[in-house]
């Protein structure tokens, strides 16, 4: 929400005819008129802004943003491409608002631009098929992913990106390689397959299914353990699966029943591309997917962006009278892995009994034989999105042979932002260099996070940097703590 209580959610409209004020400014740039003459261009957004210390280019900044944005307000310019490079370089990190005296929300500002720019000129031909076919239907979704593993196989993919061919053919393309440099593998749908209930008994429901009715205890119960919904994003499935296993067995020796939910992508990539209506409707997919969500305890994901983006859906369907509700029910329900933890009282009985079952490190280490680790706040878990910050240092501070230490700027963001290390590679790496100079300089061995898209950044970052150290998830390293040594694998 901006500092007037506009959600740039709120900001769906029509086609592109149904968009445009009399002067050609588009209709729903008036939404934030009165937000963005707030802007007083006193520049202090400058130093908090990563893409700004890397380029050192003022239309990247809040400032410069707000100032083209109010032009095409005033109709002193058109939206064209020079406007779409500035909009397009922005993390949507929020650390613009850090300095801002009147609280600006340049991500609200780029999303209706974005918005804008696609209702005039067209989306893409990738945006429209990943958006509006591939994401809403994992199936094919996840057939498309095991063609492309399949390929990869052949090993013709790095043969080429070893001669240098993928780089010449497209910087993009090499940087997604070296993103998604993950062995193929079995999915975490594959993986979890067994934790999946039987499609009817968890819908899907039409949204006039009824009211959301209030939780009771026999409806979030699986025989005696409360029962949570796992939710499962993409990067985790289709990338990095192993952290997917491993926050489901947290969840379990933490005491809850675990289902893993039928969802399909949450929808924050569309909405980052200004895709809203894309991103509505894979909103209300995935409601009708899941059912009355007042059947589970929580729902839990260990990606911050998902977790981030769900409690978002209130919002971004608050217009829809046949959804709304239900989109505040599930809201209510989600939690990212490290919140839920906290909020069941953290990993110290589960320690407990890991340690009695014969789990390693039953105690703190020794002086100076601890692990050093560090910890990256991704930006829409941290304190800018859903403040979790608190939470994972809590976690990494309990658990047996671990010593946390922070990094310097521990929440600017990584450069990975979606799609934007691939889409802008020299900004987004230059970036990565900068935090991975932080991880260096605090010594440790591992790094821990909470998203898909930070891991594989940070990974390549210190790849980047010749350093050998481990990127992991948050639930990864309690999933080492808590796993006896007969049970690891």
């Amino acid at each position: 929400m901006n500092g007037d209580g506009q959600s740039a959610h709120s900001l769906q409209t029509g086609g592109a005819d149904d968009q445009r004020s009399a002067g050609g400014t588009p209709q729903e740039f008036e939404a934030l008129r009165d937000h963005v003459m707030t802007c007083s261009k006193c520049g202090f957004c400058q130093p908090s802004c990563p893409i700004f210390r890397a380029t050192g280019r003022e239309a990247y900044v809040a400032r410069g943003k707000v100032a083209l944005y109010r032009n095409i307000l005033e109709d002193h310019l058109e939206i064209g491409p020079e406007e779409k490079d500035a909009f397009s370089n922005c993390l949507l990190c929020r650390a613009c608002a850090d300095n801002c005296f009147p609280a600006m929300r340049t991500d609200e500002i780029v999303i209706s631009f974005r918005h804008a720019y696609a209702e005039r000129f067209g989306r893409s031909f990738w945006q429209r098929r990943v958006f509006r076919s591939l994401l809403p239907r994992p199936r094919l979704m996840r057939a498309l992913v095991r063609f492309v593993w399949a390929f990869r196989k052949t090993g013709l993919v790095e043969m080429a990106r070893r001669a240098g061919l993928v780089g010449l053919l497209s910087p993009k393309l090499e940087r997604a390689l070296e993103l998604g440099s993950a062995k193929p593998g079995k999915l975490l749908t594959s993986r979890l397959a067994k934790r999946r209930p039987p499609a009817a008994a968890a819908g899907p429901v039409a949204a006039d299914a009824g009211p959301v009715t209030a939780p009771t205890d026999a409806s979030r119960t699986a025989g005696d353990r409360p029962l949570v919904g796992y939710w499962m994003s993409c990067g985790y499935n289709y990338v990095l699966p192993e952290v997917g296993e491993a926050t489901v067995r947290v969840l379990e020796r933490m005491g809850f029943a675990i289902e893993v939910l039928d969802n399909c992508c949450c929808g924050l990539a569309a909405y980052g591309y200004g895709d809203l209506e894309g991103a509505a409707a894979l909103a209300r997919e995935n409601l009708r997917r899941l059912g009355d969500p007042a059947r589970f305890e929580a729902i839990v994901s260990e990606c911050g962006s998902c977790s981030g983006h769900l409690k978002e859906y209130p919002h971004l369907l608050a217009d829809d009278a046949e959804w709304s509700k239900r989109a505040q029910a599930l809201g209510d329900k989600v939690r990212s892995f490290s919140e839920f933890v906290i909020e069941k009282g953290g990993l110290a009985a589960p320690l407990e009994r890991a340690t009695v079952a014969g789990a390693p490190g039953e105690a703190a280490a020794e002086p100076g034989t601890a692990t050093i680790v560090t910890y990256h706040d991704p930006c829409h878990l941290g304190r800018r999105y859903q403040n979790v910050v608190s939470q994972p240092r809590e976690i990494l501070r309990s658990l047996p042979g671990v010593q946390f230490k922070e990094m310097d700027e521990s929440d600017s963001c990584c450069g990975a932002a979606g799609t934007y290390a691939v889409m802008h590679p020299e900004t987004s790496a230059a970036i990565i260099d900068r935090k991975t100079g932080f991880v260096r300089a605090t010594g440790a061995s591992v790094v821990v996070t909470e998203c898909p898209s930070c891991m594989m950044q940070l990974a390549y970052g210190v790849r980047r940097a010749g350093l050998e150290i481990p990127v992991l998830n948050i639930s990864q390293l309690c999933d080492r703590a808590l796993t006896p040594d007969d049970d690891a694998g």
